[in-house]
């Protein structure tokens, strides 16, 4: 029986150069990798999408975004949501490394529908409560 779930663990001073996660993962409409640059380093050319939009996020360091030929600057924690059509790469121009997680999902034909969740498709459960424990 095949699981309806996978779980890895790939620690940030594991990442080295590029790792796609998608495949290993079994994502059948989402893609994703971590990326590592060194200083100096960064994608080899832009790039754009036909309808598929992707989310950057800066995990380590500070990274830069080309969007549409403008630079601009990633410090650690920074998430940046692209459409399709922008041309755009990562690098890193600073004198550390630098990890960003890279998200980008196929549209589903309908989407978005409007709320407050991811593409607006959520459906609460609000009678499942979740408690956390205080560490």
């Amino acid at each position: 029986m095949k699981t309806k779930y996978k779980k890895q663990y790939l620690p940030l001073s594991k990442v080295k150069g590029r790792h796609f996660l998608s495949r290993p993962m079994d994502c059948k409409a989402v893609g994703m990798s971590l990326v590592r640059f060194k200083p100096g380093e960064g994608g080899p050319f832009l790039h754009r999408h036909k309808v598929q939009e992707e989310v950057y996020m800066t995990l380590k360091g500070t990274g830069t975004i080309i969007l549409d030929g403008r630079r601009h600057p990633m410090p650690e924690g920074t998430v940046v949501r692209v459409s399709p059509r922008v041309n755009r790469a990562i690098g890193n121009e600073s004198r550390r490394d630098v990890i960003f997680a890279v998200v980008g999902a196929v549209p589903p034909k309908g989407f978005p529908k409007g709320g407050r969740t991811l593409l607006g498709d959520g459906i609460p459960v609000r009678e499942k409560t979740v408690r956390w424990k205080k560490s």
